[in-house]
This record gives structure tokens, C-alpha cells and sequence, in this order.
């Protein structure tokens, strides 16, 4: 029995080597292209951020990117007047952190600028946006729910942002944070409680939700809004005996803003499933990777205090 229990074990295995296939896959070229990542809105400084990208067979899969440095980058204005970036290394021994910097030449709404970047061993990559206009803030209303049954020490508000959609087709974002400050005195001494959070909104038209954003916002095309007098709804929670200031934005985003956000937290939240379809991340950069997007942010603050019941 011993013996013939050898001979099918052999036997097994050479039918397994047998089996074996060598598939040879010729991989295309993969020269390292330039990676662009910069947004235009109306801050006091604009960024850019450039590293090169590599192969799938390089490296491993969280490890960082290489920064690309004494490049030229430039903004171009419709006019044709040029303004150049200025490198600024903050790297430290464990993390790497350059960046090119422009303090703001003056950007104007509904005007369109092009990016350019330029370094040795690449190719010029180059990228156009236009600054989209300024959607103001009309009006907020905060509606109390009363309590969170899951979170006791917190009530549960509809919050309601009115403001004009313009016309033609138009991306916006809703974002906010809360910050907040509280004391209580234990056996003498007074003790201060610092709070503060993003806003975590829930729409209430569950068209605007998804699911697979990785921030705390709501970004959405305005296919949802009436134009004029338009009001997204959403919910969120906000502590008790609080005093709070939230902030609300609105944001008016380009189409590569939308796209970019939309397609990159698709992929993220997919990652690993194999099940899932696979997504191409929105890449809007001649001659090479990555996003060039422009946004307009329109800011309200309110102070709130939610009462003990």
C-alpha cells in the first residue's frame, strides 16, 4: 500500500508540472511623466505640486511619490502675461514636502489661466481653468430635531442653504466645520472643553448623496437645482451646551474639480473589491498625469448654542 500510494504521488506531480504555463506580457512604455496637482481659487498663495510618476512594477503600492524640483512653473494669464512659481522645500528627514508658490497675481472671475510646468528629462506639461464666478450665500436656516437617539449628548439639525444657481451648467460644493468652547467647574477648579468637527452633511435629497466620498461634502451638478431660489437640505448633528460657530461654504467648482473628486473617491472606496468596476481617475494635464482644478468659495459664520432639554 505504501508503494502505491508513492507512485500516485509522483505521478500527481508530474501531472501538475505538466500543467504549468509561462505567460510572457509586454508591458508598454512607461517613461516617467510629470504629475501636476493644483486647484485655482482666490487664496493669498496658489500651489502647485509636482512629482513624476512611476511604474506599476515600481516600488510599493502606499509608498510616496518622488517631488520633481528645480522645475519651472508659471502661471499665464489671457492676456499672455506669465507669473512664476517659487520652489519652497519644508521637507523633513521622514517626509517629503515641496511645493511651488505664488502669491496671488490678482485672479479674476470668468477668466481662463494656463498652467505650465517644465523640467529636465520631460516633457512640458501644460493645463487651462477658468475661474468660475462667485455664487453668494443667501440664506441659512437651522431647524432643531431634537435629540440624536444614537448620540444622547447631541441634537439633530436641518440645515438649509438658499442661493441662485446661474445659468448653463454649473458644479457646486457644500462643506462646513464647527468650533466650539465650554466650561464646567469640578470641585473648585474651572475646566475648559474645546470642540471641534466637520460638519458630516446628510442630505435630505438622497440624489445629492454619495457614498463613495472620502470628504465631508456635498458635491453635485446643479441638474438637481430650480435655478433661481435654489436650497439644498441636509442634516448634521451639533453638541449641547455649546457655544458654536459654524462655518458654511458654497463653493462654485469647475468641471475637473467635479470630475476629479468624483472619479478619484470612486476609485479609493473600491479598492479591493475585486467585484467592483474598475475607474479611471479624471487626469486633465497635457503630456502628462494629474488635475488642475478651480473652485470659488463663498464663506457664512453663525454662532449657536443648543440648550439642555
Amino acid at each position: 500500500m505504501r508503494v502505491s500510494l508513492n507512485i500516485i504521488s509522483i505521478i500527481g506531480i508530474v501531472l501538475l508540472c505538466s500543467c504549468e504555463r509561462f505567460i510572457e506580457v509586454e508591458i508598454p512604455n512607461q517613461e516617467p511623466r510629470l504629475v501636476l496637482n493644483a486647484l485655482l481659487e482666490q487664496n493669498d498663495t496658489l500651489k502647485v505640486y509636482l512629482t513624476k510618476s512611476r511604474s506599476v512594477l515600481e516600488g510599493r503600492e502606499y509608498d510616496g511619490f518622488e517631488s520633481v524640483r528645480n522645475a519651472i512653473v508659471s502661471l499665464r494669464d489671457e492676456s499672455g502675461q506669465v507669473f512664476t512659481f517659487d520652489p519652497v522645500d519644508r521637507s523633513l528627514p521622514w517626509m517629503d514636502n515641496y511645493v511651488y508658490e505664488l502669491p496671488n497675481p490678482g485672479l479674476l472671475e470668468g477668466k481662463s489661466y494656463e498652467i505650465i510646468a517644465e523640467a529636465s528629462g520631460f516633457n512640458t506639461v501644460n493645463s487651462f481653468q477658468t475661474l468660475p464666478e462667485s455664487v453668494k450665500i443667501k440664506e441659512v436656516n437651522f431647524t432643531d430635531l431634537g435629540e440624536d437617539p444614537n448620540f444622547t449628548s447631541q441634537n439633530i439639525y436641518e440645515v438649509s442653504v438658499k442661493f441662485d444657481d446661474l445659468p448653463g451648467s454649473n458644479y457646486y460644493e457644500i462643506s462646513g466645520n464647527m468650533l466650539g468652547k465650554s466650561f464646567y467647574v469640578n470641585e473648585g477648579d474651572t475646566m475648559f472643553y474645546f470642540y471641534s468637527s466637520e460638519l458630516y452633511p446628510n442630505p435630505v435629497n438622497q440624489a445629492l448623496k454619495k457614498d463613495h466620498m472620502m470628504r465631508q461634502v456635498l458635491l453635485f451638478q446643479d441638474v438637481y437645482l430650480n435655478g433661481e431660489d435654489s436650497e439644498v437640505t441636509f442634516r448634521t448633528r451639533f453638541p449641547r451646551d455649546v457655544d458654536i460657530e459654524i462655518t458654511i461654504n458654497l463653493s462654485h467648482v469647475s468641471e475637473a474639480y467635479y470630475r476629479y473628486y468624483d472619479t478619484a473617491d470612486l476609485q479609493r472606496y473600491n479598492q479591493g473589491d475585486i467585484l467592483s468596476q474598475p475607474v479611471l481617475v479624471y487626469n486633465n494635464i497635457r503630456q502628462g498625469i494629474g488635475i488642475f482644478k478651480s473652485r470659488n468659495t463663498n464663506q457664512k459664520t453663525f454662532n449657536l448654542r443648543v440648550e439642555e432639554n
